[in-house]
């Protein structure tokens, strides 16, 4: 594998990150071990060994499995002047995989069970510029009074209730919400327009009264990106009021270009400058939580909504929301719900979270946990629909209802923009016929492929399903009504794929 040739807006992020380290050096870092930095280059090492040991299509899929060639990319793939130089001096462990074993090809094309796809193009998981990430949260482990301060106080912008926005006054309330989309332009092989392109259009044709972006800005965050990637391909195309979340990608860069750049434009004005909020819709309220900035996994890959239990501002604002006894629509970056082994399974730590917050104690001190009506999350690149009912039967899975005693509902809308292909835990195939049947505990799952239209795909293009975004209704009945559509360079307008 020859050394990659980054284009020069490629080079331009490289060239950021290195400027960050240039600047630093004069700075007295803490201990390494302090900021835990040798433990991150451990938690390489040990994801490498999916590689080394072959074992990333025999052991259940975990996020950790993505990191399994970064040493060698980082060491091997990249012109060492990037990257290299710049964490060489803090630990940069050498990767113990070889030239000669990629050029086996065993991973290359490979689909994992959440339809994380393995191929060297733009954005797929191969993507050398997705070392450029590795090196920005090593920066921060250096040096983590660079990242933002957590912002709990509205912005000036923000003249009204800055907890909760008034409902508008229409027969039906529209919500478009799209998750990992900030990927801005990118030339996707000889497609006319990019997934992001056709989302944002998709939605635009749908007019909205509001927006959600569940965050995910590529490739850090950074400033420059959240105005070119996010802000650059909002401009002029849609009329209603946009919010935008944290995520693991915005934190790579300190959560310095969400804070100063996306939160402080007039785009995303009525969120107050605040990474959580809440939308009053009648009997129904939207609440958005920030899972990425306390979550203190490996590249804020799990999500936390606190660090503190004694003294967290979510909590506390997720307790008030309940108080008022509302149905409760929650958007969080990262999922709830996660797949291993073929087999559903909570993401335990955010789960506990959201349901204690949300739960009643009785007047012996009791707490009985409590869901919200409707919970979506991006962070999982697909569009996923959860069988709650199916789910309940799962062994393991405790679901409880909501504290009015209805069954909560599931969704997944993080298939907005990046590449992904047909996630192999969500279905079962037969081993004669090779028919594909969707798993019980889904109504819906992307899985679509795409189609040659005018072009012809690429390689990667082989592999991969449509993208798309999700909408929501409520009606002056205060019904809500769900549907997601998926998008196209075949199709004129986004197709409807799935609908409550």
């Amino acid at each position: 594998m020859k050394v990659y040739q980054f284009s020069p807006q490629e080079l331009d992020t490289l060239s950021d990150i290195n400027a960050k380290f240039d600047e630093a050096k004069t700075e007295q870092t803490q201990g390494l071990a302090e900021n835990n930095v040798d433990d991150y280059w451990r938690y390489l090492q040990s994801c490498e060994t999916y590689y080394t040991q072959k074992t990333f299509t025999t052991l259940g899929y975990t996020h950790d499995m993505e990191n399994m060639l970064s040493l060698y990319i980082i060491n091997d793939l990249i012109d060492q002047g990037y990257l290299t130089k710049a964490i060489r001096d803090f630990g940069l462990p050498k990767s113990k995989i070889t030239t000669t074993d990629i050029e086996e090809g065993i991973l290359d094309g490979y689909v994992a069970e959440d339809g994380t796809l393995y191929v060297l193009s733009k954005f797929c998981q191969l993507d050398p510029m997705w070392s450029a990430v590795l090196v920005y949260y090593a920066f921060y482990k250096l040096f983590p009074k660079k990242v933002h301060h957590f912002t709990t106080e509205p912005s000036k912008k923000e003249a009204s209730n800055p907890k909760t926005k008034q409902p508008k006054t229409k027969d039906t309330i529209t919500i478009a919400v799209l998750g990992d989309w900030g990927t801005g332009v990118w030339k996707d092989g000889h497609q006319e327009k990019c997934p992001a392109e056709l989302v944002i259009d998709g939605i635009a044709s749908l007019n909205p009264d509001y927006v959600i972006h569940l965050g995910d800005v590529y490739y850090a965050g950074t400033s420059k990106e959240e105005r070119k990637h996010l802000l650059g391909l909002l401009k002029g195309k849609l009329t209603g009021e946009l919010y935008t979340m944290n995520s693991n990608h915005e934190m790579y860069d300190g959560a310095n270009g969400l804070y100063d750049i996306a939160l402080k434009s007039d785009d995303f004005a009525a969120q107050g400058g605040r990474t959580y909020f809440s939308i009053d819709l009648g009997d129904w309220i939207l609440v958005g939580l920030d899972s990425a900035y306390f979550d203190d996994s490996f590249l804020y890959m799990n999500g936390s909504l606190y660090k503190n239990k004694v003294k967290n501002e979510q909590i506390e604002f997720l307790k008030g929301i309940a108080a008022q006894n509302k149905s409760i629509l929650l958007m969080t970056h990262h999922n709830g719900i996660g797949i291993k082994d073929h087999k559903f399974n909570l993401n335990n730590k955010l789960w506990n979270q959201v349901t204690e917050a949300l739960g009643t104690t009785n007047k012996n001190g009791t707490l009985t946990p409590h869901l919200p009506d409707v919970w979506y999350w991006g962070h999982v690149h697909n569009g996923l629909v959860y069988n709650t009912e199916a789910l309940k039967s799962v062994s393991g899975l405790t679901i409880p209802n909501t504290a009015q005693g209805k069954t909560p509902l599931f969704r997944c809308s993080g298939h907005a923009s990046m590449p992904f292909g047909n996630g192999t835990g969500f279905f079962t195939e037969d081993p004669i016929t090779k028919k594909q049947t969707m798993r019980k505990e889904l109504d819906y799952y992307a899985h679509t492929p795409m189609t040659p239209g005018k072009h012809k795909l690429t390689d990667a293009q082989e592999k991969r399903v449509l993208n798309g975004f999700s909408m929501l209704e409520i009606s002056k009945a205060n019904t809500l009504t769900e549907t997601f559509y998926e998008v196209a360079n075949t199709y004129v307008e986004p197709k409807v794929v799935w609908r409550s």
